[in-house]
Order: structure tokens, then C-alpha cells, then sequence
């Protein structure tokens, strides 16, 4: 392709190009930072140098680019970035019509090296190779490339962004090689008789469900369905929250799909009449993904849910969640309670489980016990005695936290407390000196009081042991690919002021639109909005006289005040997610 780019970065108009370009390693040395580009970051005032160390080891744990890290923690403006390292490092920028329409040297550097790095090669021209990079200060990325081609490596400047749209248009072939395992399963004007537990083990068949999963698990589903209609099998994905198709097949395949599934989790493949519940653990995508399977009979045939359960999720870390710094510093403050009883509420499907996983990590299993009684134990925890609930067997939450009590814990988390007995022996536990982790669903945080009370919990005990309660919501993160702007309008910014927020003149919201890097639904992830309320000594007095959660709520007024609606709405402000999905998520 033309290497139109060379001549994209215009040097005269930088101040920065000017000056000689600042040897990288004498920022980096002077703070200790063995990444040039953080350091650079630190020295021109965009970041502090506690938070540029944390974002160095971080990527240096997860084996991550720099920028990604960076991302993950709301701290990368992508221009910034990219202008940046240029004007510093007298480097090319190229823009996203200025990228390849087909993969080069796929061969030496494979789509899944070039996806992990952000990389992704231009055209080779006198021996050299030009490379897009998000991170062009990433030596040993550069070191491996020159070893795998044989050539000298020019890095070009792009954005993150940019990057991981062009990786998805030139290899995400998903949905096309499920049609083309499709179409060898049920060649085109073929009769499709109905299929059953022979034609489950069929190459075809087989390809064709391994292909279904292992594109679900590199799009981040968290759930497969498998819906069988008269005129076919639908197959549908939920990403971020929201169900998408991915393929559909013949409706004579249904049977043998689900087979297929049945027989990966261990079912009955001949009981087609009743419900059935499995599980499995596959190597998919070279990683290890647990799959629940839940079975359900039909109308139509028998159809099928498979839950995606990635040990990769179970390492998220406080600071992941999308906490703000204050909040999250008051919550890790308040793990380091040696007795008590914290709650994080929130519906089903706010992220709940993955807050007290996280939680969990961030405490110390070295010299304390930690015990998890879970429905089920989703995922596996290093240092933590996990425990899975069996009511076939009357294995319950209560009957499980009695007896854990007897094993000498000192930190106990309970997945659910949804039963009165539960609340009563856990309110227990806390009163004889052991920190104990639960959920409750409750629309507001200090709503979890009353719920507690109505489960017959006396208020004098639920004051001495509640620490406080954490709730949550889960909103969509804005791709920022294809991300739109858009002007608030008159009710938006009423809807602002009523939490304490001024929009300025010029601000402007983003929606979500939909382009190949998010898979055509305008968004990339998920994060939490969140909202902390503690119980003071005020607030443990309104609890014994059964105060409503109004009073509750005045009481702790002189506490640091977030609610979910205010945290929402700054997200919405940065840019992160949209105001659609505050106010669904927050009911406004």
C-alpha cells in the first residue's frame, strides 16, 4: 500500500518538535519507571507518579500494553497520547483510512500476537518494516517483531482505538466460519431430517458448536442461548448485558446441537421432557472457561443456555471495578475491619459477586482465614476456602455458615443471604468477632437496613454489627471508536443539577452508535456506578429506633455523599457511558 502516512505528522506544527527529543530512559530514570511512555506522561503533568507506577506493574503482571492498562483505569485520552509520543519521539501518525484493507505478514506475526501487542503491519519498504503501534516505546514488542520478520522496525503512531477496529475488520471471521462449518454440516438444498446423539458426534457438529463457543468467549459473552424455532435454531449471545445474534441454523440441526452441549456437560441426552443442569470445563481460545448448561423443554425442541464462566474475570481488582478514588478508599478502609458485617446490594445481574471476588483479592489470605460459601462457586480463588451451597442434598446457606463457624474463619463471605435463618446466623458471626462479606437485593444501599429488619434481624444487633453497604448498578462503557456527541438538552441538565452537577455551556454527552470494533452495539464493556453508606454512630441510634431509610439517610448526610445517579452522571460527563444507560440502570 502507498505509505501515505509519512508525510501525515507535520513537525513545524509542534513546539514540542522544535526541542531535541528527550532521551526516554532520563524520564523514566528519574522516577524510577521503567516504561518511557508513563514517564513522559508523569514529567508534562498527566499523571501523578503513584498512579504511573500502579499502571506499570499492573502491565507488567497481566503481560498488558500500557495503554490498555491505562484505558481500563479511565486514565488514557487517546489524542493526547498518541500526539504525545509523537511530538516526543518525532514519530509518524497514521489514522484509521490510512490502515491496510487486507492482514500482511500474517504468517510471521500472528493475528493473535498482533491483537495482545496493538500492533499491526503497514508495508515493508527498503528492508524496513512500518508498524502501527498503540504503545511505539514498547522495545520488546519491537525486539520480537525484528526477530519473527527479519526486518528493521519503524513504529507508527495510532491510536488504541484504531487499532483494535482495524484487528476486528481484517480478523474477526466468526460469524463467517460458523457459516461455513454450517454449510458443511447442512450442504446447500440438502434434506435436514431431525438429528439426534449419533449426529451430536459428527465432525460438523462438533466444529460447529466448538466454533459457536469459542466466538462467544473471544467477544466477552457471558451467555450463549441456543433457541429452537419451527423454521430454525437461533443462536444469540448476551454481550454487555444485552442479547445479539450470532448465526442461525436449520431447524433439523437443533436436536444434534443441543446434544452436542448435553453431551459436554455430562446430561442425559435421551431425557429430552425435563429441565437438566450440567457443567464442564474446556480449554477454549488456550484459556480455561468453565460452561454451566441449563436445558429447558419447548414447544419447538429442546433449547439451551450456556453460561461463560472466564477464570481471567475472577482477577479483577478494586480499582477495575470503576469505584470513585474516594469511594473505593473508604471501602478497602472498611475491609480492614477485623469484625463486622458489609453488604453489596444491587438486583441480580449489578455485578455483585464480581465486587465480593474482588474484595476477597484485596484481602490478605497469608495470615487470616478466608472460607466463601457460594450458589455455585463461580470461580476459583487462590487462598480461599470455597464452599458450594447443594440444597438437593439440604446443603444450605445456613446449615453451611454454621459450620463454618466451627472451622476457626476469620473472614466469611456468603453469596446470598435470602433467607431469614441465613440473615440471623450471620448477624451471629459478626457479633463473635468475624468479618462476614453477603449480599442482599435491595434498590438502595441503606434500603439493605429495612430488608435486614424484615427478616426479623432485632435492630439492636443489626446496629452493633453493620459496617456498611455498599450498592451498585451496571452500566455500558461507550466504545470509543464510534462513540457520537451529542448536546444536552433542557432536561438533562435539570436532571444534573438535581445531584450537584453544573453543565457547562459547551458540554457535550455521548451516545452510543455501533461500528465492527464493538460488534455493531456501541459498546466494549461494562463498568459499576456506586454509592457507600456507613454506619456512624448516627445512623447506628436511628437504627435502634427502626427509623425509616429516609431518616437513615439524613442521618449519615455528613458523610462524603455519592449516590449511583451522581456517579452515573460523571460518567457520563468523562465520556464513559451514556446517559440512556444511567437513567435504565438508575430508574430515572
Amino acid at each position: 500500500m502507498a505509505m501515505r502516512w509519512r508525510f501525515r505528522w507535520q513537525r513545524e506544527n509542534s513546539r514540542e518538535a522544535d526541542r531535541p527529543p528527550r532521551q526516554p530512559d532520563e524520564a523514566a530514570a528519574a522516577l524510577s519507571l521503567a516504561h518511557p511512555g508513563l514517564a513522559l506522561l508523569h514529567a508534562l503533568g498527566h499523571l501523578d507518579a503513584a498512579t504511573a507506577a500502579d499502571i506499570e506493574r499492573e502491565a507488567e503482571a497481566r503481560g498488558e500494553p500500557v495503554p490498555v492498562v491505562l484505558r481500563r483505569h479511565g486514565r488514557l485520552d487517546e489524542r493526547l497520547w498518541v500526539e504525545l509520543l509523537a511530538s516526543h519521539y518525532r514519530l509518524p501518525l497514521a489514522a484509521a483510512e490510512e490502515l491496510p484493507d487486507e492482514p500482511l505478514l500474517a504468517k510471521e506475526l500472528s493475528p493473535a500476537f498482533q491483537r495482545h501487542n496493538r500492533v499491526l503491519p503497514l508495508g515493508v519498504e527498503d528492508g524496513r518494516l512500518h508498524l502501527a503501534m498503540a504503545d511505539p516505546t514498547d522495545s520488546r514488542v519491537m525486539e520480537a517483531v525484528t526477530v519473527a520478520t527479519g526486518l528493521e522496525v519503524v513504529p507508527v503512531v495510532v491510536e488504541l482505538g484504531v487499532i483494535e477496529a482495524a484487528h476486528a475488520r481484517l480478523f474477526d471471521q466468526g460469524a463467517g466460519a460458523v457459516a461455513r462449518i454450517l454449510g458443511e454440516a447442512v450442504p446447500e438444498g440438502a434434506e435436514t431430517p431431525e438429528s439426534g446423539e449419533e449426529e451430536a458426534e459428527t465432525a460438523p457438529v462438533v466444529r460447529f458448536v466448538d466454533q459457536i463457543l469459542a466466538e462467544a468467549v473471544r467477544m466477552g459473552a457471558s451467555d450463549v442461548h441456543l433457541e429452537p424455532t419451527p423454521e430454525h435454531l437461533r443462536v444469540r449471545c448476551r454481550l454487555h448485558g444485552r442479547l445479539g445474534e450470532l448465526t442461525i441454523a436449520p431447524s433439523g440441526l437443533a436436536r444434534a446441537v443441543v446434544a452436542r452441549i448435553k453431551i459436554l456437560a455430562r446430561l442425559d441426552v435421551a431425557e429430552r421432557r425435563l429441565p437438566q443442569d450440567g457443567r464442564t470445563r474446556l480449554r477454549v481460545a488456550g484459556r480455561e472457561i468453565d460452561l454451566r448448561v441449563a436445558t429447558m423443554p419447548t414447544i419447538h425442541g429442546e433449547a439451551a443456555v450456556v453460561r461463560i464462566l472466564d477464570h481471567g474475570q475472577a482477577r479483577v481488582e478494586l480499582s477495575e471495578l470503576g469505584m470513585p478514588e474516594t469511594l473505593e478508599r473508604r471501602f478497602a478502609r472498611l475491609l480492614a475491619s477485623p469484625y463486622g458485617m458489609i453488604l453489596v446490594t444491587g438486583p441480580t445481574g449489578s455485578g455483585k459477586t464480581t465486587t465480593l471476588y474482588a474484595a476477597l483479592r484485596r484481602l490478605d489470605t497469608s495470615t487470616r482465614k478466608l472460607v466463601s460459601i457460594e450458589d455455585p462457586v463461580e470461580y476459583r480463588l487462590e487462598g480461599v476456602t470455597q464452599i458450594p451451597v447443594r440444597p438437593e442434598i439440604g446443603l444450605d446457606f445456613a446449615r453451611i455458615l454454621r459450620a463454618v463457624l466451627r472451622h476457626d474463619p476469620d473472614i466469611v463471605m456468603v453469596g446470598e443471604t435470602r433467607d431469614p435463618e441465613t440473615a440471623h446466623i450471620a448477624v451471629h458471626a459478626a457479633l463473635t468477632g468475624h468479618l462476614l462479606l453477603t449480599t442482599l437485593h435491595t434498590d438502595t444501599a441503606a434500603g439493605a437496613v429495612a430488608r435486614l429488619l424484615d427478616m426479623g434481624v432485632e435492630p439492636y444487633l443489626l446496629a452493633s454489627v453493620l459496617r456498611a453497604a455498599l450498592g451498585q448498578r451496571l452500566v455500558g462503557v461507550l466504545c470509543p471508536t464510534c462513540r457520537q456527541p451529542v448536546p444536552p438538552s433542557a432536561e438533562d441538565r435539570e436532571l444534573f443539577r438535581l445531584v450537584g452537577l453544573e453543565l457547562p455551556a459547551e458540554a457535550r454527552l455521548f451516545r452510543a452508535a455501533g461500528c465492527r470494533a464493538c460488534n455493531r452495539i456501541g459498546f466494549v464493556g461494562r463498568t459499576g456506578i456506586f454509592e457507600l453508606f456507613e454506619v456512624d454512630e448516627e445512623v447506628r441510634a436511628r437504627i435502634r429506633e427502626r427509623a425509616p431509610t429516609r431518616e437513615l439517610l439524613a442521618a449519615a448526610q455528613r458523610q462524603p455523599a455519592t449516590s449511583m445517579l451522581r456517579h452515573g452522571l460523571e460518567k457520563c460527563l468523562a465520556g464513559i457511558t451514556s446517559l440512556d444507560e444511567v437513567r435504565r440502570a438508575t430508574e430515572v
